[in-house]
């Protein structure tokens, strides 16, 4: 996850490339469309063009008839316009109509799930006959004229330069407009007895059944402006949104935007970070195509939009689906909640369901529902529990449908409905008379377990532990047994998951090269928490990083605090004390060796979402408790 923000002064010249293309009539590009963002007061629109120089422009059509070539601009009163056409003859009449000269520009907006068009007639007027006016149509519908609009031509032999204002108002769907598609054609009518258009040369064809086919708006400046700096950035120009969606996530009531480029997804607007910034997250996903349904919708009933993504994730085992809730706080986009979908293996599938559901008082509630299975059962889809989302519910497990709602703090648990076709594990003896069930065998010991892990983790015998020890940390009263095999830290007991499971985490990229791995209860529950100490190395800098984690109840491993404790290059080196007292957490400056105030040469942001080193000439022991999920001060 990552952010940016645009330096005012510099906005200007992020965009100063200009999009040109030429399309004969008949034929159709897939070209975006530039619209240049103008200053206020930027353009008068009287027929000259002089205020439109240096803008380079499309060109439409060939020769000394039926030829446009034009630039398009706006600001926050509406749109601009300036083309000149070369026609040998024009033909207009007093009432603006479909059968005359024009330049018409259709403009589709979004609308549900799809877009819907407005065409933007543009006529040139003619001395002692008509007058430059513009008017809007549904398409194939009859032209209006257009409140407010403005149109001035000036004549030439070869045919007249045009130039036109249309305010916002006057354009159905325009709120939406920089996520709308355009596309340019001129309307060439040669006979006045015989009113019927001749030729139309266009930047692309307008196929009403296929509005989401036409050229993609290229908006400079404004709100677009951070999505271009986006692009840039990650050498992605010229890319366009999968999906774009708009709806209020965070800060003020103004929408902000949310797209899926690739495989990330980055939210903007005019009212996020002030218009001059975004944030971004990479999915965790192979391909974009692996993102199948991203939507917004308010889960935490506080009036917000949360983001659900539906999405498959692959390695060489099979594959998952997973339905996964994201939330906006204006610095960062962080997951919130995720349920597995399905599981599926060379073996077979297994499948269950989400719906949301809407209720009279507090936010809507999450169903999840057990589905089918195809080539999968108890005996072949070994279930290793997911640390970063709810497990999916199998058809033959003892919970038939999950319902979550969200308390404030979390998405909890308010009803589940048990399957009557579930059988718990058992073996039965038999005899001539009766049947009897007996007791389950007993649980394989902890050796049998990570024994059962490197098989599956295909994790060679040559690879030792590196850290091993016995707590309690789940939500039994006996002692689990953790250790580090390899890159992974396994967690099994007798009493954990029945004695029957085990737990995997790969431990992240910040983790580094692993220094410690420690246990203390931080929460007063009687459990202890997993420390983690890795060091991560960029360059000659080495930076200690400490993570802590816990078990919840629901099977998830949620990150509690991360935080720079030690910094190192070549022999300069800051080391932070951890210390842990009762239910707290306390990290203390410690000592510098070769380091002092004048000679810091970093500045003082932290990493997102973790705790900066503290620096002994400057910062004061810090506390940490845990608070509503988390480690805070």
């Amino acid at each position: 996850m990552s952010r940016d923000t645009l330096a005012p002064p510099m906005r200007s010249l992020l965009f100063a490339a200009f999009l040109s293309t030429s399309i004969a009539s008949g034929a159709s590009a897939q070209v975006g469309i530039r619209i240049e963002e103008l200053a206020e007061d930027a353009v008068r629109v009287d027929g000259m063009l002089r205020d439109w120089r240096g803008m380079r422009r499309i060109r439409v059509g060939e020769g000394d008839d039926a030829s446009l070539s034009f630039a398009l601009g706006y600001d926050r009163r509406g749109l601009y316009f300036a083309g000149t056409v070369r026609d040998e003859r024009t033909i207009r009449s007093a009432r603006p109509s479909r059968d005359e000269d024009a330049v018409v520009l259709t403009l589709a907006t979004p609308a549900g799930s799809g877009y819907r068009a407005t065409e933007i007639w543009l006529y040139a007027g003619e001395a002692g006959r008509s007058s430059g006016v513009a008017a809007t149509a549904d398409l194939r519908g009859r032209p209006r004229v257009a409140a407010g609009a403005d149109v001035v031509e000036q004549r030439s032999s070869a045919g007249y330069e045009l130039e036109a204002f249309i305010p916002w108002r006057a354009i159905d769907g325009s709120e939406r407009w920089q996520e709308g598609r355009l596309a340019v054609r001129l309307n060439d009518v040669d006979s006045e007895a015989r009113p019927e258009v001749e030729n139309a040369p266009a930047t692309a064809l307008v196929d009403a059944r296929h509005l989401e086919r036409l050229p993609q708006i290229q908006a400079s400046g404004g709100e677009s402006a951070a999505l271009q700096a986006f692009l840039r950035a990650q050498g992605l120009s010229g890319v366009t949104p999968t999906h774009e969606l708009r709806g209020d996530v965070c800060g003020d009531r103004r929408p902000e935007r949310v797209a899926q480029v690739g495989s990330f997804i980055v939210v903007f607007g005019d009212g996020y970070r002030d218009g001059s910034g975004f944030d971004f997250l990479a999915m965790p996903v192979a391909a974009s195509a692996d993102i199948e349904r991203v939507a917004l919708q308010d889960l935490t009933g506080d009036g917000k939009s949360e983001l659900v993504v539906e999405m498959r994730q692959r390695d060489e085992r099979g594959s998952r689906g997973l339905w996964q809730l994201y939330t906006f706080d204006g610095a960062s986009v962080r997951p919130l909640f995720g349920i597995e979908t399905s599981k599926e293996t060379r073996s077979g599938r297994v499948e269950s369901s989400v719906r949301v559901r809407a209720v009279r008082r507090g936010a809507p509630t999450i169903e999840v529902r057990a589905g089918r299975a195809d080539g999968l059962d108890a005996s072949t889809l070994r279930e290793t529990a997911a640390s970063d989302a709810q497990a999916i519910l199998v058809p033959w497990g003892p919970v038939a449908a999950r319902t979550y709602q969200w308390d404030g703090a979390r998405f909890h648990v308010v009803s589940e409905r048990p399957n009557r076709s579930y059988r718990p594990p058992e073996t039965t003896t038999s005899s001539s008379t009766t049947t009897t069930a007996t007791a389950a065998p007993a649980p394989p010991g902890v050796r049998d377990l990570l024994a059962a892990v490197r098989r599956e983790r295909r994790i060679p015998a040559s690879v030792r532990p590196r850290f091993a020890q016995d707590a309690n940390v789940a939500f039994d009263a006996q002692v689990e047994h953790i250790e580090i095999l390899g890159d992974a830290l396994v967690v099994v007991g007798p009493g954990f998951r029945e004695g029957r499971g085990y737990f995997y985490y790969a431990l992240p990229d910040q983790a580094g090269e692993l220094l410690d791995v420690s246990t203390v209860d931080l929460t007063g529950d009687g459990r202890a928490e997993i420390l983690i100490r890795g060091r991560q190395q960029v360059g000659d800098v080495a930076r200690d990083v400490l993570m802590v984690h816990r078990f919840v109840r629901d099977g998830s491993f949620p990150l509690l605090l991360v935080a720079e404790v030690g910094r190192q290059q070549e022999r300069r080196r800051i080391e932070n004390e951890v210390r842990t007292s009762g239910s707290h957490l306390e990290i203390r400056p410690g000592r510098s060796n070769g380091w002092d105030a004048a000679s810091w040469p970093w500045s003082d942001t932290a990493a997102e979402g973790q705790e900066p080193l503290l620096l002994p000439w400057r910062d004061a022991a810090r506390r940490y408790r845990f608070v509503n999920g988390r480690l805070v001060r």
